[in-house]
């Protein structure tokens, strides 16, 4: 019998790989928004930022392979090779590295030095010419950050937590819509609006990266098959999974307690005459809670977890596209994987959440797809027809989703009237970006039929 401590050493270290510092900006932003309404918000963020990643995780465990393109081989080689490059820009150069920079610089440097562009470059030439350096000559510097850093942000989220039982800034808030999008609609859709944000911690994506670290870990604990692997997986993911939600429920707690550390103004919550970020909302609430030394101890902590996360992102990045593109070397890749994240860091945190929506609407659904039918493998045995029929279903309102919120997004094009009618009034779900689950559905009762009908090639 397996000893329980082995479940809390792989779960404690699943932990540390999806816990990063934009982990808690996005509950930060949906708690100050969503007020009273909090519970329902924090459900479907939940739902999409903590249960999906462990559910990919144990896919990926389940199935037997041990990495991206191998799980999504049988919808085709070419979908499968295309799938694992977009799902890896998303968690590296152009947003979750270049994201790590923008919340290390808005929560500790934006409080003290300010805005000002120079101190912008300054610190962005600073942070990520750090991680390039880290990540193309490993040492053990990372690894001895990442070992305290994880247990010192979370005492300091601890005394953040207490003294928002003990002395909070306020009572929760009224709910407000951060804007007319379904995705910050914390007033009107509170459920839908938490699903859609957590799409935003990109854990689900990063999940199919991560695996292959907590399966080696697990085998390396005595696992031995298929099956006592994806057990050891699934009841450490539990351990982290519980721990995940835990800290996302008090951090959106906090937010829904500090509407009085900001001003409302234009339909959304200010600082300094600017819509805040999340990372706004964790800085004012470490001042109050803890004074400029609890600001600046958040800020440091949260630094460390950035670099950590940024090093990383680009390691794997990095090894990714020189094995697949073994013609450009692994420096050659990190180098311009580091100079594509400095470049989008300037857009600043906001604008690098608003800018991935669209992906995300697009590379979630397909995602989730992806991860149900690893499950289903005995009842499919990985049909190339389900696979492909269930995926193409998906793709077409996922790509509905992103265009028109980037023709939103840009006003650059627009979406015939008669389209964006049929996908948000017809589609079941439609009008709350999730007529995927409909289409999905279709498509593998459609393609389950036909695989048990025609005769299956051996």
């Amino acid at each position: 019998m397996r000893h329980k401590s082995t479940y809390w050493i792989v779960g404690l270290m699943l932990f540390a790989l999806f816990f990063g510092a934009a982990n808690l900006i996005y509950p930060a932003l949906l708690g100050i928004y969503s007020g009273k309404n909090l519970w329902q918000s924090i459900l479907g963020f939940i739902i999409t930022g903590v249960t999906l990643p462990l559910l990919g995780v144990v896919a990926v465990a389940y199935s037997g392979k041990n990495d991206i393109e191998s799980i999504t081989q049988p919808a085709s080689k070419a979908y499968a090779r295309f799938f694992a490059i977009a799902l890896y820009l998303s968690i590296g150069p152009f947003f979750a590295i270049p994201r790590t920079g923008a919340t290390s610089y808005s929560v500790g440097i934006a409080p003290i030095f300010g805005n000002g562009l120079a101190i912008k470059i300054i610190y962005g030439l600073f942070f990520f010419g750090l991680s390039y350096i880290l990540a193309i000559r490993p040492s053990k510097i990372a690894d001895r950050i990442g070992k305290y850093l994880t247990p010192t942000l979370l005492i300091i989220l601890a005394i953040l937590i207490i003294a928002s039982f003990v002395s909070p800034a306020g009572h929760l808030g009224q709910a407000v819509n951060a804007s007319a999008s379904v995705s910050d609609s914390f007033h009107d859709l509170p459920f839908v609006a938490g699903l859609i944000q957590g799409y935003g911690t990109m854990d689900a994506l990063a999940a199919l990266a991560f695996a292959i670290l907590v399966i080696d870990a697990a085998k390396g604990y005595g696992a031995k098959t298929p099956k006592a692997i994806a057990q050891l997986t699934l009841k450490s993911g539990i351990i982290a999974a519980v721990l995940l939600a835990a800290i996302y429920i008090f951090i959106a707690r906090i937010g829904a307690t500090s509407q009085s550390l900001f001003t409302f103004a234009n339909g959304a919550f200010q600082l300094n005459g600017k819509p805040i970020d999340g990372g706004n909302v964790l800085s004012q609430s470490a001042a109050y809670y803890m004074g400029t030394i609890g600001q600046a101890i958040l800020a440091m902590a949260i630094f460390l977890a950035c670099l950590t996360t940024s090093t990383g992102l680009i390691t794997a990045c990095a090894e990714y596209f020189h094995k697949t593109f073994p013609k450009l070397s692994h420096v050659t890749w990190a180098t311009l994987f580091t100079f594509i994240a400095t470049v989008f860091y300037f857009g600043g945190l906001s604008e690098l959440i608003k800018w991935s929506l669209p992906i995300l609407y697009l590379l979630y659904p397909l995602t989730m797809v992806i991860i149900i039918l690893v499950f289903l493998k005995p009842f499919i045995a990985e049909s190339p027809l389900v696979y492909k029929t269930t995926i193409a279903f998906t793709a077409i309102p996922a790509l509905y989703d992103a265009m028109s919120t980037l023709a939103g997004q840009t006003q650059l094009f627009t979406i015939p009237q008669p389209i964006s009618h049929f996908f948000t009034n017809v589609v079941p779900l439609g009008s709350y970006n999730m007529g995927y689950i409909s289409f999905a559905l279709l498509g593998f009762i459609i393609s389950f039929i036909l695989y048990k009908v025609l005769p299956q090639k051996s």
